[in-house]
């Protein structure tokens, strides 16, 4: 068991985005430049102490900050980091740096900003509190809390697409909410905990067993917009602005796949897993969802609902990696959590910059703009083809690891999912590089000739430093797994 140590830094990181949250609206309408700086001091000071927590946690401590005491409320709320949360938390609260910074211009000319910024720092808190929760119940209030916050953010527009794309994706969180609920429920009755960080906490009781895993799996998939819970992602994300577009697809969806990683390897533990037999199906449905994910995105002609498309099926990878049930198969899940956030961030932020400058949603009218936007195209193309998965950026590695992962099982079963993996990229690449290629060689229709250029530095940077990511990653992998070898291990409980 690893050592326990308390610190005020969990609480730190996810309360100061509610504080400010609560403050901003005000500040902003007093001061639009104060509420700038706020709203980006608040991002960096909650990266700050996760930062600060990973000295200790990678040493091989957990830091634990009790809330409320199990002998004052029938549940304990406490607030807990270990080597997986923490990764996934400095992900997630860095890329919020970026897109906030990048909103600064970005929403410029929008309307509600002051609300924006609101809800963008109240849903970085909700983000956080999921992440860094010591137990299922705390989880649960936290999701919640990020599906009212992140609701606002889809609605943001306020036309009718964004308020029908709001509701179905309230409606169906809440529902799935409800199953979440009686999911933990139900392991509370069994287990008699909630805790994680203590191994697998259920035993196998028949019938139930497969109940309790089914609805927590209706709870991460649609959180994680896994088929067929996938419905509001392709309406939600594209309809938000582009920066929080960018934060639905490259962190919120995240926290579905965390969830399912805790279930698998903290509540159900990886032997009563493979006994119930549920991680085949589980990695059925993982491939089943890259295929459908990367076929519907080919036929897309709207640029960002394209991207909404490809992250349901880059769901799929990470969702596949935590079935397989072998340590290669989990660390490419992990891994693919960190590149995609960086990926998929980046190339929400260039669609951004594009309806910035130019108005253009369509990618039929994208010919020739690499021209005119050359750096904002560099970062489009080499995340595009990191997410193809071509050496040596990124998501290569991610695929990698991957197929190592099926390899590792050793069941003849689990090799189609390599075919999958290899047909999934090439899928990728059918829907990237036309865009690619049209935008640096095909000719401008002059009937909609416009001169433009690219967007302002404060732009530019977010998006530069997410593809300078794509390439580092890619090429240092030591860096990642240096935390997520011994994160994996954790689980794994060597």
């Amino acid at each position: 068991m690893s050592e326990v140590v308390t610190s005020y830094l969990p609480a730190i990181a996810v309360l100061a985005p509610f504080l400010a949250g609560t403050m901003v609206y005000y500040i902003g309408r007093k001061s639009e430049h104060a509420r700038d700086i706020v709203s980006i001091a608040t991002c960096i000071v909650s990266f700050l102490a996760i930062a600060a927590m990973a000295p200790a946690v990678l040493g091989g401590k957990v830091i634990e900050l009790i809330l409320i005491s199990g002998e004052v409320a029938p549940v304990e709320i406490a607030l807990r980091v270990d080597k997986l949360s923490l990764i996934i938390a400095m992900v997630c609260s860095f890329e919020w740096i970026l897109a906030t910074i990048y909103s600064i211009r970005y929403m410029d000319h929008e309307h509600a900003r002051n609300r924006y910024y609101t809800f963008m720092l109240l849903t970085l808190g909700s983000v956080l509190g999921v992440l860094l929760t010591k137990n299922l119940f705390a989880l649960f209030i936290f999701f919640e809390l990020m599906l009212l916050t992140s609701y606002v953010l889809v609605i943001h527009e306020e036309t009718p697409a964004a308020m029908k794309a709001g509701k179905l994706y309230l409606f169906l969180g809440i529902g799935t909410g409800l199953v979440l609920f009686l999911a933990i429920v139900m392991t509370y009755m069994m287990a008699g905990t909630l805790n994680f960080g203590l191994g697998g906490i259920l035993e196998y009781h028949g019938t139930m067993s497969y109940l309790i895993f089914i609805a927590f799996l209706i709870g991460a998939m649609a959180k994680a917009g896994i088929f067929p819970l996938h419905l509001w992602l392709p309406v939600a994300h594209p309809i938000a602005p582009s920066p929080a577009s960018a934060l639905l697809s490259g962190v919120l969806v995240k926290e579905g796949c965390y969830l399912m990683i805790r279930v698998i390897y903290d509540v159900f533990g990886v032997d009563l897993v493979a006994q119930m037999g549920v991680h085949l199906p589980l990695a059925i449905l993982a491939g089943f969802t890259m295929f459908f994910g990367s076929a519907v995105a080919i036929k897309q002609t709207n640029l960002k609902t394209m991207l909404g498309y490809s992250t349901i099926g880059q769901m799929g990878y990470i969702f596949l990696g935590m079935s397989l049930l072998t340590i290669a198969g989990l660390q490419g899940a992990i891994v693919h959590i960190i590149h995609h956030a960086m990926m998929k961030g980046a190339l929400f932020l260039t669609a951004g910059a594009i309806i910035y400058k130019t108005g253009i949603r369509e990618i039929g009218e994208m010919a020739g703009i690499g021209k005119k936007m050359p750096i904002t195209m560099l970062v489009f193309t080499i995340t595009a083809i990191s997410m193809i998965g071509i050496p040596p950026l990124c998501g290569f590695i991610s695929k990698w690891m991957l197929a190592m992962g099926a390899l590792e099982t050793g069941a003849p079963v689990f090799m189609i999912f390599i075919v999958v993996l290899i047909l999934s990229s090439i899928m990728n690449a059918a829907y990237f590089m036309p865009i690619i290629i049209s935008a640096y060689f095909g000719e401008e229709d002059h009937d909609k000739k416009v001169e433009y250029e690219d967007v302002p530095v404060s732009m530019l940077v977010p998006m530069a430093i997410l593809a300078l990511g794509c390439i580092i990653f890619g090429i240092f992998t030591n860096i990642s797994f240096s935390a997520i070898v011994p994160a994996v291990n954790a689980l794994f409980g060597a």
